[in-house]
């Protein structure tokens, strides 16, 4: 028969000749075309050829029986159908990958070159793919043999020696499962190769006959490809021996010899095997037929230039409106300069020209994917990637992962959030909802919910798995709503899901080491699968994106669905006798899982399309944008990912049969850039646009890639520069939509306020018409951000009442938080704004630990009515520590072997405060008189120890103050009494009269009072004096305790705070200094004639009772400032600045405030150093 080869350049429309032939061969009684094109574009084709036929025929209905569009592979399926024998299914790739996995673990002793790798994510598909190359090249792996006669040749013959262990276990594995490893196509080369034999083992004579009959009868034509594989090659030898065969080629002038580097090497080679092949097979080969249809002027002068790289050229007249080259600010401006190119040129309706006409090609499509859909979206361009989907982004992956790293990590609560927040596991009763919507919507108030509590409360392992309800514990010392009603209702709801886990999760996990094959195990978790409903919920969510017209979604969950059921299938056929091995199951099901593929089709017929570039073909489209042409991107660099170097390539391709072939090495796919460069540049019939990113990323001022310079340069082109949208320029060049000119609007605002020049009449010309469109009142709502300043605004005179009550319970803290920052303070305990708790080892954790270990500590002391030994001191600090690790607080330290070490780290801290606080006492004259003294009224209760302060506010409101007191100490004789007050501190912390004096620092002046009235009432004298406030460093210093002495260890737990300057207190202070001694609790001296004085140093830190007293008076002030600053609604970001200690750093609401000392309305609240003597003279405290 015949072989026939029409060919032409690019220029060219090579489908007008290619279906006048189909027509002659048609009209002709019982005769077929077969079109073969490339499978990565059939869909495309098909509808491009059946148009082309119908326009031929010029009639609007037609019937296409005898003119049909394949693939290679489909081809195959095609005739091998219709045939009366016994063809196989082929493995599926999935299946391959099981068996393969399996194979490799199996044949592991028996490699050395490959051990290493087996576990390797990739590897096994870089087998298989090696193994698809061999076959796909017509090379038997069993047969391969390379010489030792250098270093590389014994290293290949390694390789191929381990490589053929692995190939043919993995075929005798799939002999065993009677799997047929040929595949479909295989097999029709098979019964081919049969029609020149006189003996046939698959076909009659009769069969053998009639095949024959139909393949003469057939026109084969072959359009799309630049080169073939060897089984391809093969198969179209038996076209052109017993049919006719017509290949159309991209291709100037066949005849002539091109060297490597040029534009049509890869063609020429391709023709040449070609003629070779028919001459082998004595097959008639027809005149070369060149494609006759005329050529656009300015495609002709790219051919031209493009196929002679010392030629150059420009465009002439209209031309050069059909062709250009831009730079582009960054990616995200390069998609918005083709929305809105595509949007002029669907306005102008040239030619009939619709979105399927338009296609976008990148190189690498990756820097584009991230801004795709928002772009496209805000454009209202509907736009399809055409890129394969991976399985492994579904939730059903992310499911099945979770329960496999249940048994793994043994209920992790991070694993088990992750399996919740997959939202295909539901409650049963939410499930049968008649509004099933809703259902959902609880169910996902439901998670967000136990996540909160999980994280505050530290949840897992065994948590998970007991029968027992958990029980929230609560503690929330600021807050005065009684929470218990709350707390129980979200306890209620997060044990119905941890009941619903426990019943339905954890039995299957449990069952994970018990089953005794694979088949067992596959058919349990599918079954758990139908039982916990997941099957339903992917119905659920297909059904939602249908209803919302995501038909691409919708299909997703389809597929993802089918494919879990397929492998599963796969699994059960292949592995349903193999003795269970957890490891190696998971190991197989992932590996199945992380590779299987899904193919997209476009949701819409009309609809603009984005591709990978090396896809692309000559007049693919009427307009083209290629996009990324930034320098190294094009040609692109090629990696050699195989399991073949190239060097191994060329050994193994120099002993190779003439009909065998390898697959390109990285050389050969380079040489193939300048003919990919080549149909780009040619891919638009009407116009091609290209283009690059000047920045992206990290990486500014790109340049273009090496074809488009040289490409610019052969045509005299000059590059256009595209920056982000600008004052100055024209709106034609910009607008795209009403959505995208509210961005772009309110991009040009803000310039335009920073340059302080006014925005052009054009522009305010299109928000007046954008303020009349259907956007406006999203318009509206984004300019309002064009005067927005980012300050507070006072409340309505009505609202602080409604927040805080007609009087205001507070604490310390929460004042200090006000005089901090007022807008702080709002949220906090305005809003009652809250961060999400987290139960991690936080300073503020560590501090409640110290301060309730050294509280009961301390009342242990005082209850005693003797003095205290060494094992009653001991039996003391046991029974206090013990009792601490059973309080839910602290469940965290029980958690971890790590925080088990923590734990007895803080205990080991906590045994050294004692040893402190004991030696400390026993220095001076103070007893202990109370700890964790309770004032003021807390959390929603009348009761406390001792009364706090009121402040008497405006308009009839008070201020009422609460707290607790760490300890309080009493000197108390019938001629005198003193009162002090000692607060731990985690930190080092000492008193500021700056800040106290700013309301920065009020806890111990506030103590102290309360302390003193509280005495004075108890003890019912009026002449209790304050001996002192005071900070304890609550640490263990790194120098260890058995080696340090007690003078060492008393120095580094010194008191810091605010002291009475009295003579006769010092006494009371220290009574054991010796003469020419400082003391080891207090700042203070014993001189050589026994008088006891005050450090030097620390003079600043003494104050007189009467100052003492003004101390109150400036607190007492403060307080009431703060009050009448809060009911009159007035609201400042004003965070304070004080020795470069700035309010922001520890603010949990930054989120929400959003100050920023850079704009101008945004400014810290600086504190100025108080001078001592000057605020003891004032009579009046300063402002908020």
């Amino acid at each position: 028969m015949t072989l026939q080869f029409i060919y032409g350049d690019g220029t060219s429309n090579h489908l007008t000749s290619l279906m006048q032939k189909a027509q002659q061969h048609l009209a002709q009684p019982n005769h077929q075309v077969i079109f073969i094109v490339p499978n990565y574009n059939k869909f495309e084709r098909e509808i491009e050829i059946l148009k082309a036929y119908q326009q031929l025929e010029n009639t609007q209905e037609f019937s296409s029986t005898n003119l049909q569009i394949f693939s290679f592979q489909r081809l195959a399926w095609f005739y091998t159908q219709k045939l009366p024998v016994a063809i196989h299914h082929p493995l599926q790739s999935v299946t391959k990958e099981m068996i393969l996995r399996q194979v490799l673990i199996e044949t592991s002793e028996q490699l050395r070159i490959y051990r290493g790798e087996i576990m390797n994510q990739g590897f096994i598909q870089q087998v298989l793919d090696l193994f698809n190359e061999f076959e796909n090249g017509r090379i038997q792996m069993q047969l391969l043999q390379v010489s030792n006669e250098s270093t590389q040749h014994a290293e290949l013959a390694d390789k191929l020696a381990e490589l053929q262990i692995i190939y043919q276990a993995f075929v005798q594995k799939c002999l065993d499962f009677d799997f047929h490893y040929e595949t479909v196509y295989q097999q029709f080369l098979n019964i081919l190769a049969e029609l020149s034999s006189e003996t046939s083992t698959k076909l009659t004579v009769n069969e053998k006959q009639q095949l024959k009959e139909e393949l003469g009868q057939t026109l084969f034509i072959v359009t799309g490809f630049s080169d073939f594989t060897s089984e391809e090659f093969e198969l179209l030898q038996h076209f052109m021996t017993y049919g006719q065969l017509c290949i159309d080629l991209l291709i100037d002038n066949p005849k002539k010899a091109f060297s490597p580097l040029d534009v049509f090497y890869p063609t020429s080679l391709t023709y040449q095997r070609l003629i070779e092949i028919a001459k082998e097979n004595q097959c008639k080969i027809l005149l070369d037929e060149k494609v006759k249809e005329p050529a656009n002027e300015w495609q002709q002068t790219i051919h031209q230039i493009w196929t002679n790289a010392n030629q150059s050229s420009h465009f002439e007249g209209s031309s050069s409106q059909t062709f250009s080259i831009a730079r582009v600010e960054n990616p995200q401006e390069e998609l918005r300069r083709v929305a809105v190119k595509i949007k002029q040129l669907l306005q102008q309706g040239q030619g009939n020209l619709r979105l399927r006409d338009i296609q976008i090609f990148a190189p690498d499509l990756s820097i584009y994917q991230p801004f795709l859909q928002y772009t496209f979206d805000e454009a209202g361009i509907p736009f399809f990637v055409d890129t394969p989907q991976l399985m492994n982004q579904h939730p059903l992956t992310d499911l099945l992962k979770s329960l496999f790293a249940f048994h793994k990590y043994h209920f992790r609560f991070t694993d088990v959030l992750h399996f919740f927040k997959t939202e295909l596991f539901i409650l049963d009763d939410l499930l049968e909802q008649e509004d099933l919507q809703l259902g959902h919507l609880q169910m996902r108030r439901m998670i967000d919910e136990l996540e909160n509590v999980v994280l505050a409360y530290h949840y897992q392992g065994n948590d998970w798995v007991k029968e027992e309800d958990w029980v929230l514990p609560h503690y929330n010392f600021e807050d005065e709503k009684d929470i218990s009603e709350e707390i129980k209702s979200l306890q209620l709801q997060v044990n119905q899901l941890r009941r619903a886990f426990q019943q339905n999760v954890t039995p299957f996990v449990r069952k994970l080491k018990s089953f005794q094959t694979f088949g067992e195990a596959i058919t349990t978790l599918y079954q758990w699968f139908i039982d916990c409903h997941i099957d339903r919920e992917i119905l659920y969510f297909r059904d939602e994106e249908l209803a919302n017209g995501h038909l691409e979604k919708a299909r997703l969950h389809e597929q993802s669905w089918q494919a879990l059921m397929d492998i599963f299938d796969q699994f059960y056929d292949i592995y349903k006798d193999t003795p269970f091995d957890l490891d190696l199951f998971e190991a197989i099901l992932f590996s199945a899982i992380d590779n299987y593929e899904f193919s997209q089709i476009p949701a819409t017929i009309d609809q603009l399309k984005v591709n990978r570039l090396e896809l692309i073909r000559a007049n693919q489209t009427k307009v083209s944008f290629i996009l990324g042409l930034k320098e190294g991107a094009f040609p692109r660099k090629f990696e050699n990912k195989t399991l073949l170097s190239d060097e191994e390539r060329d050994i193994l391709a120099n002993q190779l049969e003439h009909a065998q072939q390898l697959g390109a090495n990285s050389k050969s796919q380079s040489l193939k850039e300048s003919f990919i460069a080549y149909n780009a540049w040619l891919s638009g019939s009407q116009r091609v646009y290209l283009s690059y990113p000047m920045n992206y990323d990290n990486s500014q001022n790109l340049k273009p890639s090496f074809y488009l310079s040289r490409l610019a340069k052969q045509l005299n082109l000059n590059i256009e520069t595209y920056t982000a949208i600008q004052p100055q320029v024209s709106p034609s060049d910009y607008l795209v939509s009403p959505r995208a000119l509210i961005r772009q609007l309110n991009v040009l605002y803000r310039l335009t306020q920073e340059s302080k020049q006014a925005l052009p009449t054009v522009w305010e010309q299109l928000k007046d018409y954008l303020l009349k469109s259907n956007q406006a009142t999203l318009a509206k709502q984004i300019f309002r951000s064009l005067n927005y300043h980012n300050t507070a605004t006072s409340l309505a005179p009505e609202q602080p009442s409604q927040l805080y009550q007609n009087n205001l319970y507070s604490s310390i803290s929460s004042l200090e938080t006000f005089y901090s920052c007022q807008y702080r303070y709002f949220l906090n305990y305005g809003l009652k704004v809250r961060e999400r708790q987290e139960q991690i080892l936080s300073p503020a954790l560590t501090g409640s630990y110290f301060h309730d270990a050294l509280d009961q500590i301390v009342q242990q002391i005082i209850s005693q009515t003797e003095p205290l030994t060494q094992e009653k001191q001991a039996e003391i600090l046991e029974k206090v520590l013990i009792k601490l690790l059973g309080d839910s607080r602290y469940e965290i330290f029980a958690r971890s072997k790590r925080m088990v070490y923590i734990r007895q780290q803080l205990e080991k801290t906590i045994k050294q405060m004692y040893w402190v606080i004991r030696n400390q006492q026993e220095r001076g004259l103070m007893q202990f008189k109370q700890t964790e003294l309770v004032f003021g009224h807390l959390a929603g209760t009348r009761e406390a120890h001792a009364k706090g302060l009121t402040i008497d506010l405006h308009d009839n409101h008070h201020l009422h103050l609460r707290g607790k007191i760490d300890r309080i100490d009493l000197f108390n004789r019938p001629e005198e009494a003193y009162v002090s007050v000692v607060d731990y501190k985690s930190g080092n912390k000492q008193f500021d009269l700056t800040e106290f004096y700013n309301g920065l620092s009020m806890q111990l002046i506030t103590y102290l009072e309360v302390a003193i009235n509280y005495v004075k009432e108890e003890l019912k004298r009026d002449d209790i004096k304050p001996l002192g406030a005071y900070y304890l460093h609550v640490y263990r210093p790194k120098r260890k305790f058995e080696e340090a002495t007690e003078t060492d260890l008393l120095k580094k737990y010194k008191y810091e705070g605010l002291f009475i300057s009295e003579e006769q207190a010092f006494e009371v202070m220290d009574a054991q200094l010796e003469n020419k001694e400082n003391s080891y609790v207090f700042p203070l001296r014993k001189n050589k004639d026994g008088q006891l004085g005050i450090v030097s140093q620390s003079k600043n830190k003494f104050y007189t009772n009467d100052e003492m007293k003004q101390l109150f008076d400036i607190n007492h002030r403060n307080m009431q400032q703060a009050g009448n600053t809060i009911y009159e609604g007035k609201l400042e970001i004003n965070p304070s600045l004080h020795n470069n200690k700035r309010a922001c750093q520890t603010c949990p609401f930054k989120s929400i405030c959003q100050f920023d000392a850079l704009l101008p309305e945004n400014r810290y609240r600086i504190i100025e150093k108080a001078v001592r003597d000057e605020i003891l003279t004032k009579e009046d405290a300063p402002n908020a």
